[in-house]
């Protein structure tokens, strides 16, 4: 056995020296054409984030957004909401008809220097509400990003998540968003950027699905026509 051994990492000494690797190249390569669509994108987007369990709800313009939001929270009976900074949220007023409806939106950036304990009292927050950078029609997907203003815990966090979408933000896919001078931007100013697809799901215990496993159970996207 002690000459099996020997004679097993010889060969591998032996061929080390031999190894070679072929040089990478330069350029970036281009990402793959993006997929033709027969129907509009918000109609691609709203068929495909509600086969994954998402909801959607179409609003005409901003006004009807902060309407739809404040309607949903007060349905629900919450009196906070984990937000974004409302200035990044593109509903212009939201945050003081969530406060005449007796709403509060709680920062959802952590700034104190006890992290562990903010994070614990933020747990009992029922909903999350943030914008969305892109909107993925092929996926109904959605690209968030994180900053000083914008924290990841309102995507992450509460069991519901609600985010804001413009319809011109659509793009057919992941392609073609990433090949946009946008993309670069959004991505090179974010400390975090994420692709969200539906509710947070798992299959991981005998492939029975679950909903909510590592993130929100719920998610809604408000999206302004």
């Amino acid at each position: 056995m002690t000459d099996a051994r020997t004679e097993i990492l010889s060969r591998i000494r032996q061929s080390l020296p031999q190894a070679y690797l072929p040089g990478s190249g330069s350029g970036v390569p281009s990402p793959p054409p993006s997929p033709d669509f027969t129907e509009p994108l918000v109609e691609v987007f709203v068929q495909a984030l509600e086969a994954a369990q998402g909801v959607v709800h179409l609003v005409g313009n901003q006004d009807e957004a902060r309407d739809c939001l404040v309607a949903e929270f007060r349905n629900r009976g919450v009196s906070q909401v984990l937000s974004w900074d409302p200035i990044y949220l593109s509903v212009p007023g939201l945050g003081d008809a969530l406060q005449v409806g007796g709403i509060e939106m709680i920062p959802s950036v952590l700034a104190g220097p006890d992290r562990k304990t903010d994070l614990v009292a933020l747990e009992a927050i029922p909903v999350g509400l943030t914008a969305a950078v892109a909107g993925l029609a092929r996926t109904g997907s959605i690209v968030v990003y994180s900053d000083n203003y914008r924290g990841r815990l309102a995507s992450l966090l509460p069991p519901v998540h609600y985010a804001v979408l413009n319809a011109y933000q659509l793009y057919p896919d992941l392609a073609a968003w990433i090949s946009t001078d946008r993309a670069g931007s959004a991505i090179a100013e974010s400390s975090n950027t994420v692709v969200i697809t539906g509710p947070s799901r798992s299959a991981d215990i005998a492939q029975t699905l679950t909903l909510g496993a590592h993130g929100p159970k719920e998610m809604h996207v408000v999206l302004i026509r």
